[in-house]
């Protein structure tokens, strides 16, 4: 294996691990114990959070479709869609989670819930095709989490919003900006994920800590601006 085909070997490697550990425990364990375990563990009122978060998409879409990915069981992609009066698309690598997320909807009744799947990497999807994208708790987890993001920006509709929620330990606040910058998603401050969304083409509109787990709302410009500003973030707790 040459060095330049590496990079793309261990994202393989990383995505096939992630697809079976999530489609094993796509059932009620994940939901026991990531959604209503981990989630107020180390997030505090996250849970609440991303259920306003996904109102808020859903206002903010129109009549635009809302793209949810990771969609993971659909807990929290469901509510959307019974607030949505359009198509709600729901996206997961892991075969499991999207048999589990399909159960969701029907349970729930939100049959504007589609859900697909899909390589984060490679989207199925137009550019410009939803009016909001909702990223929960995934980012963290995806390899190659840039490549990820520029996706997600690709299919969001200018002047519409990026609702990202990740849960991270944030090691990267004790290092210098440009250091932090190059550590995964996992690791990063809150500093470093505004760096990231404005590397992506986006410009951050609020951001929220709550314990580990930080929750940020960015707008596509609907013109690119090569001057856009960086957002300075100081959460409690971070230098």
């Amino acid at each position: 294996m040459d060095r330049s085909s590496a990079p793309r070997h261990r994202t393989r490697l990383a995505q096939s691990a992630i697809r079976l550990l999530y489609s094993a425990t796509a059932g009620s364990l994940y939901d026991r114990v990531v959604v209503r375990g981990a989630f107020p563990l180390f997030g505090g009122h996250m849970p609440e959070l991303l259920i306003e978060q996904g109102r808020a998409a859903a206002d903010d879409a129109g009549a635009m479709p809302v793209l949810d990915m990771p969609v993971g069981t659909g807990v929290f992609a469901a509510p959307t869609a019974l607030l949505h009066s359009g198509l709600v698309a729901g996206v997961d690598i892991a075969g499991g989670m999207v048999t589990q997320a399909k159960k969701t909807a029907e349970d729930s009744g939100a049959f504007n819930l589609s859900v697909v799947q899909a390589d984060a990497h490679h989207l199925p999807f137009a550019d410009d095709s939803f009016g909001a994208v909702v990223s929960s708790n995934g980012l963290q987890v995806i390899p190659d989490a840039k490549t990820a993001l520029r996706e997600l920006v690709r299919v969001l509709s200018p002047g519409k919003r990026l609702y990202l929620s990740v849960v991270t330990l944030p090691v990267g606040a004790a290092l210098s900006r440009g250091s932090s910058g190059r550590l995964p998603v996992v690791l990063s401050s809150s500093a470093g994920i505004v760096d990231a969304l404005i590397d992506s083409g986006l410009s951050v509109a609020s951001v929220k800590r709550e314990r580990l787990a930080l929750l940020a709302e960015a707008v596509k410009p609907v013109r690119p601006n090569p001057e856009l500003g960086r957002l300075a973030v100081t959460p409690a707790g971070e230098p």
